[in-house]
């Protein structure tokens, strides 16, 4: 029985050893960091803008209910 877990575990050692993740957003930020925070920058704002303008609009429905 001990036999197997260390057959196991030297398995698992060799498949955690050989896995490289590659990620598109991680390439991203490595190789083209200008644009990687350009379109960081780019989707931080307008998620602001959108909120801001929401914001406004629930203000001017409000001001338009109590007239």
């Amino acid at each position: 029985m001990k036999y197997i877990f260390l057959v196991l575990d030297s398995y698992q050692y060799q498949m955690e050893s050989n896995y490289q993740e590659t990620s598109s957003m991680t390439n991203l930020f490595t190789e083209n960091k200008f644009i990687g925070w350009l379109g960081l920058f780019i989707i931080f704002f307008s998620i602001f803008i959108i909120i801001i303008f929401q914001y406004f609009e629930w203000e001017s429905n409000d001001k338009n209910k109590g007239e």
